[in-house]
């Protein structure tokens, strides 16, 4: 389907405009770090955001701070693991912005698991599958019927899913994470290909280390494992060597490789894996 150019040009030059004014968009797994990030990140360019969460912990006060930017915040709360509620989200988001959804992002993930392949028990790896995989699916199943309606009435409507580095950088211990994460990328670059004629676009983000309260965490306890005279400041610097630019990427910069993908500026862009992770992974050359 030809693109509606004034969808994709905006307005006239020097006419202020924000590039998802008008829209609307779903973010799962809105917590207090990249969920939120990408929901403010929408909503800073003009798009009104459903919040999908699983408990109401954190959703009201990005609630507040997506109102706050003077675009409209739809609190949802389900399991995307549950097929039920992934219908009932569905259902809800249909109630709150109609019959067409511009833009889905799938940020809900577990990360869970920390186990050698020899010494697990298998039937636990079902849980990252089931979330990070299936999940994310059934919920994208659910929201399809909405965002063929927009990219029939607009000519592009916009999948984002959000991956990770780990399906490329692989470690021990981190099989089932990995596992379901590199499922997940391959099934999103088939959408791309059977969606695409809906004028659906689907691409992926792969962050690496995320630098944030989680990951201070992290590294203040590898830090005690060395022992000595190690600190979460020394292991920091050393994972940040690791990478081109120097530094661990915050949220908010992943949220701004999400708000591009979601943009007119990607509008011919789809089927693509973007590593955000300041250089810690680069694809192998053309």
């Amino acid at each position: 389907m030809e693109p509606d150019p004034a969808f994709v040009t905006g307005p006239s030059q020097g006419e202020p405009t924000m590039m998802l004014e008008g829209l609307t968009a779903v973010v799962t797994g809105v917590g207090p770090g990249m969920g939120r990030d990408i929901a403010l990140g929408l909503a800073r360019e003009g798009a009104d955001v459903a919040l999908v969460a699983r408990t109401e912990r954190n959703v009201p006060a990005v609630a507040a701070e997506v109102e706050a930017l003077g675009r409209r915040a739809v609190p949802v709360y389900g399991n995307i693991a549950d097929g039920d509620d992934c219908a009932r989200i569905a259902a809800e988001v249909r109630a709150a912005f109609g019959d067409q959804l511009d833009i889905l992002v799938n940020s809900a993930f577990y990360g869970g698991l920390d186990e050698r392949f020899e010494d697990a028990d298998l039937d636990k790896w079902q849980r990252p599958i089931k979330v990070n995989y299936l999940g994310t699916l059934r919920l994208t199943q659910a929201m399809l019927p909405q965002l063929k309606a927009a990219g029939e009435a607009k000519g592009d409507a916009r999948i984002v899913m959000v991956n990770t580095m780990s399906v490329q950088v692989l470690e021990e211990g981190a099989g089932a994470y990995a596992g379901s994460k590199a499922a997940l990328g391959a099934v999103s670059k088939t959408l791309a290909r059977e969606l695409g004629g809906y004028g659906i676009r689907v691409n992926s983000v792969h962050p690496g280390y995320i630098w944030g309260d989680s990951v201070k965490i992290y590294l203040e306890w590898q830090a005690q494992e060395r022992g000595g005279d190690a600190t979460w400041e020394t292991v920091y610097e050393e994972l940040a060597a690791e990478t081109a630019l120097g530094y661990l990427p915050h949220s908010f910069e992943i949220a701004g490789a999400v708000v591009f993908y979601a943009s007119p500026l990607a509008r011919c862009v789809t089927g693509t894996a973007l590593p955000v992770n300041g250089g810690h992974w680069m694809p192998p050359s053309a």
